[in-house]
């Protein structure tokens, strides 16, 4: 109890640590300047391509979803999709978790096997960061050389340090080989085999991972990588129509939203915190000097895209939650399950 205490609390220290530090000598009536003075039509833009991002992942988790047999509505997989979008930016990591408790209420799909298909795009997710870094370090090799050295310079140059790297890497090495090691003894003594615990973790593993194999029975591969790639396209264009609101950012070019895109998507990764909060603003206000901004520009920049993009996803989120209790009311007899 305790440690999951400690795992919730630590990233909100983060978040509120980063934040101060970022915002910290930066004139709340600039940061109002900056929302007072964007154009509208383009934060309008940026509002449609927001909700064309979360359809376009609806759809995409509808076809992992299809392939284990079950067919929730676009609307219904959206709507617990949002959900999820919303639990995510209270306890990082709580979305996926809640996208598939959702569905499960409102569809009756298995929870494992939801887990499972989340568990496959994950890995796409990944595959698709993996081109991100190599587009942005093909298209920006310069300015990503620079910021990793502006970011990490310092502690490049210090030995201590890559001793102690080396030594932690060798420990969790150690530690892996040890607990694998552990489990496999475990799994040959008969009385722990037979045990139900053992029984009903590996149903719930098993459930899993035919969710995680689903993806290899998708009947349109296609359309699941071109609804991926668009995604992304989506969400970097946001970025892009961001800047272009504002006189101070409209003359940035596109490769910058997919700098932008590529570092958050690695502190997301490296740093969770509530929806991005402090990490978003760090590193995303870094980036943006490499264009010419001064530092308190990029943060008041990168405070504005950040907000934004996360106001819109709330009040989706806002919306889904009060759809899911009528979503539950007309609840499928069928369970969503092919037959």
């Amino acid at each position: 109890m305790k440690k999951a205490i400690v795992r919730q609390i630590i990233p909100i220290g983060l978040a509120i640590g980063l934040l101060w530090y970022v915002l910290d000598g930066i004139p709340l009536t600039d940061l109002a300047a900056q929302f007072r003075q964007a154009d509208s039509r383009w934060l309008a833009l940026a509002g449609a391509l927001i909700v064309g991002f979360y359809l376009l992942r609806a759809a995409r988790w509808q076809l992992t979803l299809q392939a284990l047999g079950y067919r929730p509505t676009l609307f219904r997989t959206a709507v617990a999709l949002l959900a999820g979008a919303m639990a995510s930016m209270i306890i990082p990591g709580a979305g996926e978790l809640t996208r598939c408790g959702t569905l499960q209420r409102t569809d009756g799909i298995p929870l494992a096997q939801g887990i499972g298909s989340v568990v496959a795009e994950r890995v796409i997710d990944i595959l698709m960061l993996g081109v991100l870094i190599g587009l942005t370090l093909l298209l920006e090799f310069n300015r990503a050389g620079q910021y990793l050295l502006d970011l990490l310079g310092p502690s490049l140059t210090r030995v201590s340090i890559r001793t102690d790297t080396g030594l932690w890497v060798g420990l969790g090495v150690l530690t892996g080989l040890v607990a694998a090691g552990l489990v496999y003894w475990l799994a040959r003594t008969p009385a722990i085999r037979q045990h139900w615990l053992t029984a009903r973790l590996l149903g719930v593993g098993r459930s899993v991972g035919q969710g995680f194999l689903g993806i290899r029975r998708l009947r349109q591969p296609g359309l699941f990588i071109g609804l991926t790639v668009l995604s992304y396209v989506l969400i970097g264009s946001v970025t892009y129509v961001l800047f272009l609101a504002s006189a101070r950012t409209s003359a940035l070019p596109p490769t910058a939203a997919l700098t932008i895109l590529t570092v958050s998507s690695l502190g997301g990764l490296a740093v969770p915190t509530q929806g991005g909060l402090g990490t978003y603003h760090f590193l995303v206000s870094r980036v943006l000097m490499l264009y010419g901004l001064n530092e308190p520009e990029g943060v008041i920049v990168a405070t504005f895209i950040h907000a934004v993009q996360i106001g819109y996803s709330l009040l989706l989120s806002g919306i889904s939650f009060l759809i899911v209790p009528i979503l539950i009311q007309t609840r499928p007899q069928t369970n969503g399950l092919e037959g």
